[in-house]
């Protein structure tokens, strides 16, 4: 109900302002409010400290890693202390390997007993994204999630934190840096009325409209390291209109050109070289079919812009790289002889998944 016919109604029915105020709070109030989606309502960096035997944490980097207890701590606006205990849990494949990051990503599980009337209500297990090595790589891949969700609201939603990290048997503050919470997926296909479908399929059978702008994005940020049939940092979410077809949802942008990270360019590689990662992975269209597919992104380009350039966690320096590396995505889509090259040529058809017409 919008807020003022709210007000209007109580007011004409004399309700006492004691019973209107918390109401009012309860709308205003996040962690309240919002469900499942409590965490993923504000841009705003959350303060905690994550407590555990770090020590442990960073020795147990197998293939098969175990839960470790934990403490979140955190404070409200109002002052509130609030601690949670949880268990966290190494993960990951490439940044899980010591060789490639000096600190592993994170699950962490939440008892539901405890997370009530939190930022954390109706979560269950998070993925944590912690610096690899550097925490500007951290922000910038932080900073793609949020132009994604500009593209669809079928995308995973983020909440940037910083974070002390104490390790308890030391019992001494390790560092404290920049890390993010990814929603999870179930709550992604919550808000969308879909659910989280598991079996083989081909870019075809997807829904075509957002699967044209997954892989205009993904060539956008340089991001070839992603596919839908093998599942690889892709989710597909079913609508429960089963008549409509399924979406592809991407994660995980470390490797693209946006990004940049230094331990996603293989060694010995010069710099100009590493441009072939903006490969357009799409299916094949043709010209007039392509044409809407610029629009939509040039009419997207100040929205783009206007993120990144507000991201004053990114140096500006980076920054001004960044918009650059953007800026040569959209001299390509001003050109069609560069559309024809780069999209209408070097793209995916049938006959590559074995799918006869």
């Amino acid at each position: 109900m919008h807020l003022q016919v709210l007000f209007n109604t109580m007011k004409s029915k004399k309700l006492k302002f004691s019973v209107f105020f918390p109401l009012l709070l309860f709308l205003f109030n996040p962690a309240l409010s919002s469900g499942s989606d409590s965490l993923f309502v504000s841009d705003d960096v959350i303060k905690m400290e994550l407590r555990s035997d770090f020590t442990a944490i960073q020795q147990d980097r197998s293939e098969d890693p175990k839960y470790h207890d934990a403490e979140l701590i955190y404070q409200t606006p109002e002052g509130e202390k609030v601690k949670l205990s949880v268990k966290i849990m190494v993960r990951g494949n490439f940044r899980r390997d010591p060789k490639h990051c000096e600190f592993p990503p994170l699950f962490v599980n939440f008892k539901k007993s405890e997370v009530k009337n939190t930022y954390f209500e109706n979560q269950d297990r998070l993925k944590l994204v912690t610096h690899c090595q550097f925490e500007e790589d951290l922000i910038e891949e932080y900073t793609v999630y949020r132009l994604y969700n500009e593209i669809t609201d079928i995308s995973f939603k983020v909440r940037l934190a910083r974070i002390t990290y104490f390790d308890t048997v030391l019992n001494k503050k390790l560092f404290q840096k920049f890390s993010f919470f990814i929603e999870d997926k179930d709550h992604v296909a919550e808000r969308n009325n879909a659910f989280e479908k598991d079996r083989f399929l081909s870019p075809f059978d997807v829904d075509h409209e957002s699967y044209k702008k997954l892989a205009v994005f993904q060539y956008m940020i340089g991001n070839k390291d992603w596919y839908v049939s093998s599942r690889k940092n892709i989710v597909i979410m079913q609508h429960s209109d089963t008549l409509k077809l399924p979406y592809a949802v991407p994660y995980d942008f470390d490797f693209s050109g946006f990004v940049n990270a230094a331990y996603t360019k293989p060694r010995g590689v010069p710099e100009d070289l590493l441009a072939e990662r903006r490969i357009y992975k799409g299916i094949c269209y043709t010209f007039d079919e392509f044409s809407d597919i610029v629009k939509y992104f040039e009419d997207k380009r100040p929205v783009f812009e206007s993120i990144i350039k507000k991201q004053k966690l990114i140096s500006l320096y980076t920054r001004k790289e960044i918009l650059v590396y953007i800026d040569q995505f959209y001299t390509i889509l001003g050109d069609s002889e560069m559309i024809k090259k780069e999209f209408l040529v070097n793209c995916e058809t049938k006959k590559n998944y074995n799918i006869v017409d």
